[in-house]
């Protein structure tokens, strides 16, 4: 059987994290969506273990925050053990200054999904279909056409679409029925993965912890929902079935003074690290998120990351020019911030990979005596913490200018408390509301705007928020800055008035005249080249 519907604002495929992320945000907004999911159900595995700090914001402004988090394992510290089983570097449960939160964070995903899942069903704009396995999708020019097949049955629905966002995996179907190709590599080692559900408490430490040894690199964690999991790579010679016989896997539990009587083995599976990037993230009307589009090795903790942080570039462009406020040509901004952000994080995780796997002892001993070395003073160990992985700002795309050092320009503004005109104090986010913010430092921003940009912010229903430093008492379209912390960070970027995008990204900042109009805002097509970079 055949359903046709009218166009749907957005298709989302696949109801993972990133389909989950992407259903919520565009439900928030009143997107028409629907999403095809092939499961009946949240995928049981626990895959993806670690969210950091931004991702955390991205949920926070869902509306979330206290749902998903309650069973997260929030600010955790990471150890590296060198050779002698101590460890030679730690990264500590910093707060970062752009989100306020720790950038390792824990979660079981499963319970993750869940919450996810039901948040969506707060939107009566969002429909989800689970079940239902997508065969086809046709880019129309107009709209796209989605065919998708019931797996319990032969009942199929054919529906259209304004834009499809393929959510469905590192093996995404509609990336390959697109043709774009997912180069890259795969490291060659396999990886054995062990989840256990604990009994009793036993000696181990709190921390997640990798082990750092050529011999046997490997991943010891504490894990929410009362799991414990442990990672180890397989040495070449080795069996991965072999691996995951009863007998063999308690040798290696045992080995680490873990016994049948501390835990149960839940769960075992076998896999491989890939470095892939979709060659494109966007064909026509077509988008892909998270694992379709990129994935990376899970060292740095940043898959699950990097879909919310595509989920969020992209939903609020997709509102945008759905409700014909915006050119098309914003949508052409997503890969060009996302890519080169996703690069970067990919160094990141690569460089952790080569702590956690030198190639031999002697590389081993070097690393352990100079890191152990440059992190003995506690002073050193939190710049450290601070670097290693933290809030990259976009370099380039939908920004007035090129980020640089100097520029608050494709950063995140820092997340902060302030106090509104009823007295009482809210989170910064909460306060800019979910659409374009233009924020003034002891000032009105609309009185510093030139006349052009001023007409051209208020066309995109942006917030004109006053900032007023050192108190909590303050007038309507004003916030208070009691701390002086929001003042700190303008002060610092040699900003009057700053322009905040819907992701909490810095459009612009500087002196009032200096700030532009909104391009691409208001059917200014030929502003294009001029922020599409």
């Amino acid at each position: 059987m055949i359903e046709r519907a009218d166009p749907w604002d957005v298709v989302i495929v696949g109801y993972g994290p990133a389909g989950v992320a992407c259903a919520n945000l565009l439900g928030a907004r009143g997107i028409r969506t629907l999403v095809l999911e092939r499961e009946p159900n949240v995928f049981p595995r626990q895959r993806a273990i670690s969210i950091d700090d931004e991702a955390l914001r991205i949920i926070r402004n869902m509306g979330l925050f206290g749902e998903v988090t309650s069973r997260m394992h929030l600010g955790v510290t990471i150890e590296f053990t060198g050779l002698d089983g101590r460890p030679f570097m730690r990264l500590l449960p910093l707060r970062t200054e752009a989100c306020a939160e720790a950038q390792a964070n824990f979660f079981h995903q499963p319970y993750l999904e869940e919450a996810l899942r039901v948040g969506v069903t707060r939107f009566p704009s969002v429909e989800v279909k689970v079940g239902f396995a997508v065969t086809s999708v046709q880019d129309l020019g107009d709209v796209v056409r989605v065919a998708a097949m019931e797996t319990d049955s032969d009942r199929t629905i054919e529906v259209r679409a304004r834009y499809v966002l393929a959510c469905d995996g590192g093996s995404s179907s509609i990336r390959k029925q697109l043709g774009i190709s997912f180069a890259g590599s795969s490291y060659d080692e396999q990886w054995l993965d062990v989840q256990a559900k604990v009994k009793r408490p036993f000696a181990s430490t709190p921390h997640f912890r990798f082990t750092c040894d050529p011999a046997r690199p490997g991943v010891d964690c504490p894990c929410p929902g009362g799991f414990h999991r442990w990672e180890w790579r397989i040495n070449e010679g080795e069996d991965a079935a072999d691996m995951q016989r009863t007998e063999r896997l308690w040798e290696l539990l045992l080995a680490r003074g873990v016994t049948p009587d501390d835990v149960e083995i839940y769960r075992t599976w076998e896999y491989t690290f890939h470095v892939r990037c979709a060659e494109r993230w966007r064909r026509g009307r077509v988008f892909l998120v998270g694992d379709a589009a990129h994935v990376m090795p899970p060292f740095a903790g940043q898959g699950i990351s990097g879909a919310f942080r595509d989920a969020a570039n992209l939903c609020w462009k997709v509102a945008e020019v759905l409700r014909g406020a915006a050119d098309e040509g914003l949508l052409d901004t997503y890969e060009i911030e996302r890519r080169k952000h996703h690069d970067e994080m990919t160094k990141a995780a690569v460089r952790v990979g080569r702590l956690v796997m030198p190639p031999n002892r002697g590389v081993a001993k070097l690393r352990d005596v100079v890191l152990g070395t440059l992190t003995r003073s506690s002073a050193a160990a939190r710049i450290i913490s601070r670097q290693a992985i933290r809030p990259l700002p976009l370099r380039g795309g939908y920004l007035s200018q090129p980020a640089d050092r100097r520029s608050a320009v494709g950063r995140l503004i820092p997340l902060r408390d302030v106090f509104g005109d009823d007295g009482e104090r809210i989170s910064l986010d909460e306060a800019l509301g979910p659409g374009f913010a233009v924020l003034g430092l002891d000032c009105d921003p609309r009185t510093r705007l030139m006349p052009q940009a001023r007409a051209s912010w208020e066309a995109t229903e942006a917030r004109f928020l006053s900032i007023r430093s050192g108190t909590s008492e303050v007038a309507e379209h004003e916030l208070g800055d009691a701390t002086g912390q929001l003042w700190n960070w303008f002060r610092r970027h040699r900003a009057e008035v700053a322009v905040i995008r819907p992701d909490r990204y810095v459009y612009a900042a500087g002196a009032g005249k200096t700030i532009p109009h909104a391009a691409l805002f208001g059917r200014r097509t030929a502003d294009r080249e001029s922020v599409v970079r």
